[in-house]
Formats: C-alpha cells, structure tokens, sequence
C-alpha cells in the first residue's frame, strides 16, 4: 500500500510540473502575438498608429448650366427604299433555259436576264415568217404586172391588203417571241430571284426583282401634329443606323397628303445621296427642324454611364460630386440635350473620364 501512494505521488507531482511548464508557454506566446500586433499597429515614426489620410481635392473643368435657344426638331423613324424599283414577270409559259444573274449581282439597262423556251410560240412566229415571205412574193408579182398593166386595181388591191395581214401577223409573232428573253430595264441590283434555271415559268409568275441602289428615299412616318411644318424641298438631316455618328443631308421628296387613320400619322419620303455602305432596308431618321425652343444642352463629354443609367457629376453647394440621373434628347455635334434632371445654375463636371468620383470634394479649375 505504501509503495502504491509513493507512486501516486511521484506521479501527481509530475503532472503538475508539466501544467506549469505549459501554463508558462501559453503565457510567453500570448505576450509575443501581443507584441507583434502592437508593433504592426503602432507606427514605426515616434509609434503613432496610422490613421487614413482622407483623399485631396479633385480639380476639374466645369460648365454652369445654362437654358439658350435651340431648334426645335421632329425626329421621324423609317427605312430606306429605292425610288425605282422593276418587279420582272413572265409574259408566256415555257422552261427557263438561261438565267444569268444572281441575288446582289449589278447589271444594267437592256441586260439579257432570262430565256424562256416556249415551242408553240416558236412555230407561231416562224409561220409568221413563212406567211409574210409570201405575201411579199405575191404583192411583188402583182406589183410587176399591173406596172405592165397587165393586172387590175381588185388585184393589186388584194395583193397589197394580203401583204399588210401578214406583215402584222408577223409583228405579233415576233412581239409573242420576245416575251421569251427578258433584259433588265433599270440600272440597277438583283435583290430577289425567285426562279430556277430549269423551272417552268407561268405568265405573271414574278422572276426577278431589281432595285436602282444608286436613288434611295428614307420613308418615315410624322404625328400629325407636326406634319404642318415639313414641306417638300426642305433639306432634313438623316442619320442612318448603320452608320452611327455620320449625318447624312437629305431633302424632302413628297409628302403623302393621306394619314393613317389607326396611327393619325403621314408618309414621308426624304431623297438620300448615293452613299457608299446605304442598302434598302436599312433603318435610320430623319431629323426635321420645325422651329425654335429653349433648351438645357452640355458637352457629350459630361455625360457618364453608371450601370446603364446615364447621368453626370453635379458639384454639390459643399463642394462635393453627386451623380444625377438625366434623361437625354438629340445629340447636336459634339452636344446632347438634356430633357430632364438638369435646372439653370447647376454646376457640371465636364469630364467624363474620372472614373466614380461620387463623394469626392471638388475644385473648379478657373478658366
């Protein structure tokens, strides 16, 4: 028993060295990671923590808002079309045995296009032929002997009246044979080919369809309110989708006296330069100028895109930039109008290259 307890104490006494020992350890690394994080926070100068420095004023340009007179403009939406445009047809029945064109190919007036086979029209005109050439024999026949009196008048009569029937007829047969070649009758481009080398052609079938590109009209609806004030004549600005940025001068063709009744609204056709790049179909507008207004305009370069919201950086009354939401018109140059968000006296930033400068204290550079 005695030798049980010497070793129960032995033992117990053991155990309490090591829990000092490890006690003592937890103490000296709880002071180091105290150290440490006293040295990253104190500052290495005269052990001051570093405290944020707030950012310097931003010096920019600006522009004080100000309403000014500006025209008053009608925007009209449309599409551009040819002012001549050929929709060819077949005249007669027969198998398509030349085509010589295909969709966006180039040709000009008086091109062979298409062929058509037709037998029966054939042996019409080469009859034809046949009763002329006769009739010319039999008038030339008669002609001789009543020079020589040696026919009457009933008989040259007849002779002049057969040969006058068959040059007709042969007018109409040779009319009949030329539906069978179809030429372009417009300079112009294929835009449609609705035939097949090979295929049957039916009379009235369309074949082909031809567009002058070099003559092009932008047709654009206006509201009727606004259709007093555009005249034919009048040289209108267009700009077209496809080309952004490019403003293009057109000029009233016609104004098409006969609204819409659903829509209340007229047709408008603008005649365009020849352009290169401008094919039918083509979206754009047409930008009528129908007066004068007043109205608030800045430099495009304000203008700033957050999150698809366009809007500009307005120097606050304590100096600070704040994002304000705009609602834009019609550029004008290097300008944009601005319908709302804007009054008289707002201070813009005029640069819309800063990044997000929200918050940001402001100095207006002295021009």
């Amino acid at each position: 028993m005695t030798d049980i307890k010497t070793i129960k104490e032995k033992v117990a006494g053991k155990v309490n060295a090591l829990d000092r020992k490890t006690l003592s350890l937890i103490s000296i690394a709880a002071t180091v990671a105290v150290l440490g994080a006293g040295y990253m926070i104190l500052g290495k100068n005269n052990g001051y923590a570093d405290v944020p420095k707030a950012e310097a004023p931003l010096t920019v340009s600006a522009i004080t808002v100000e309403p000014r007179v500006i025209d008053s403009v009608v925007t009209a939406a449309g599409a551009l079309s040819s002012k001549n445009t050929s929709v060819l047809s077949s005249k007669v029945m027969g198998k398509v045995i030349y085509l010589g064109v295909r969709e966006g190919d180039h040709v000009t007036a008086g091109k062979l296009l298409v062929k058509i086979e037709s037998g029966e029209i054939s042996a019409q005109a080469y009859q034809a032929q046949a009763a002329y050439n006769n009739a010319r024999l039999q008038y030339n026949r008669i002609k001789s002997l009543y020079d020589e009196k040696a026919s009457t008048q009933m008989e040259m009569d007849q002779a002049t009246l057969g040969l006058e029937t068959a040059q007709a007829g042969l007018k109409a047969a040779k009319a009949m044979e030329s539906y069978t070649t179809i030429t372009a009758p417009i300079n112009g481009q294929i835009m449609e080919k609705r035939i097949n080398l090979g295929e049957m052609a039916l009379p009235g079938q369309p074949i082909l369809k031809i567009e002058d590109n070099k003559n092009l009209r932008l047709e654009v609806t206006v509201q009727e309110q606004d259709i007093l004030s555009i005249q034919p004549g009048k040289a209108v600005r267009v700009q077209i989708d496809a080309m952004p940025g490019k403003d293009i001068t057109g000029r009233v063709a016609q104004v098409v006296p006969a609204s819409d009744v659903r829509t209340h609204s007229f047709l408008v056709k603008v005649d365009i330069p020849a352009d290169k790049g401008l094919i039918t179909g083509m979206y754009g507008k047409a930008y009528f100028e129908t007066g004068k207004r007043e109205g608030i305009v800045i430099p495009k370069t304000a203008v700033v895109d957050i999150s698809g919201l366009s809007g500009v950086y307005v120097v606050s009354l304590d100096g600070n930039a704040v994002f304000q939401m705009v609602q834009l018109g019609e550029e004008r140059g290097g300008s944009v109008e601005v319908l709302t968000g804007l009054k008289a006296g707002d201070k813009v930033v005029a640069d819309n290259k800063l990044g997000r400068i929200e918050g940001r204290k402001i100095v207006v550079a002295q021009k």
